[in-house]
């Protein structure tokens, strides 16, 4: 009786061990990021993405009823099928990832011609991203995103607060100019990063600005210039 009851106590503490350091950890660090635990999450994100899909895509049917969890991207995907061809939605912070809409999107706004007419060319120093989710119970009404990140190299001088907020509201209204007169805009972001000097082994540091737009209202250099900053 003793050696069976030195075994379930050591099964126990074992099983204790494996859910405070492991499961416990990866638990919280989901509830704080998406906001609910897992299962409840994966069954939730794939509920949303269905009826969605319901909307957008009548011919499409499940793959499952369990959105799957991807940590890298911080959110779930689920596929489903029309009978001949597998198709994938993405799901997170509320919204729907639709590629295939999302392109025809992009399209239907002209968005590399907008930036090309105005000398946006994405290169090493720049780059503007062009983005469209869905709300899952409104399909019929993108929310559109755009992000600006440009760099300074690791021999430019790093530029105080004041200044560095001057250069993000240039790049800013330079992008918004370009592309808010060819589709609605209701997220905005800059981020500016000063490369890092390899030489000393310092971390690349990102400087952020995140704007909400609602519908009507558009960004102004005051947005960029007094708005909350993160750095990462």
């Amino acid at each position: 009786m003793k050696g069976k009851a030195k075994r379930y106590l050591r099964r126990f503490v074992i099983a204790a061990f494996v859910l405070v350091f492991f499961v416990a950890p990866v638990c919280l660090y989901t509830v704080v990021r998406l906001g609910f635990p897992p299962v409840i999450g994966n069954l939730l994100a794939a509920r949303s993405m269905t009826s969605y899909a319901a909307q957008a895509h009548p011919d499409w049917t499940p793959e499952g009823g369990w959105a799957n969890y991807n940590l890298v991207v911080d959110g779930y995907d689920l596929s489903f099928t029309d009978g001949m061809r597998s198709h994938s939605l993405g799901y997170a912070n509320g919204v729907v990832q639709d590629s295939g809409r999302e392109e025809a999107l992009e399209a239907e706004f002209d968005i590399a011609k907008a930036l090309r007419d105005n000398g946006l060319h994405n290169s090493g120093e720049y780059h503007v991203y062009w983005s469209a989710r869905w709300p899952a119970k409104t399909p019929d009404q993108p929310q559109i995103t755009v992000v600006v990140d440009f760099f300074d190299s690791a021999d430019t001088p790093v530029p105080d607060e004041a200044a560095m907020r001057e250069k993000m509201a240039d790049e800013a209204m330079r992008a918004y100019e370009a592309l808010s007169p060819a589709c609605p805009i209701h997220r905005f972001s800059v981020r500016y990063c000063h490369v890092a000097n390899r030489e000393q082994h310092n971390r690349n540091v990102w400087n952020i600005i995140q704007v909400r737009l609602p519908e009507g209202e558009g960004l102004s250099r005051e947005d960029i210039l007094s708005g909350a900053l993160t750095v990462r």
